[in-house]
């Protein structure tokens, strides 16, 4: 998922559903949708966008190599 700034207004299909998105507003949307719009120049990727959130697992190994 992406962050993207709309810069002017249009009507688009993400994910094949009807949508309006209107200029200034901020949206989420699906990577490749995303690349799509910014190409077309409906919108502008907002840079630092936040990064998914890791899911809690195990915790990370041991990287030091002295075993302790």
């Amino acid at each position: 998922m992406k962050t993207v700034r709309i810069t002017e207004s249009f009507t688009g299909y993400p994910a094949g559903k009807k949508r309006s998105f209107t200029a200034g507003e901020e949206v989420q949307v699906a990577n490749d949708f995303a690349e799509l719009i910014v190409g077309k120049g409906h919108a502008k990727e907002i840079e630092g966008s936040p990064a998914p959130t890791p899911k809690p697992g195990k915790p990370a190994a041991d990287t030091k190599g002295d075993g302790a």
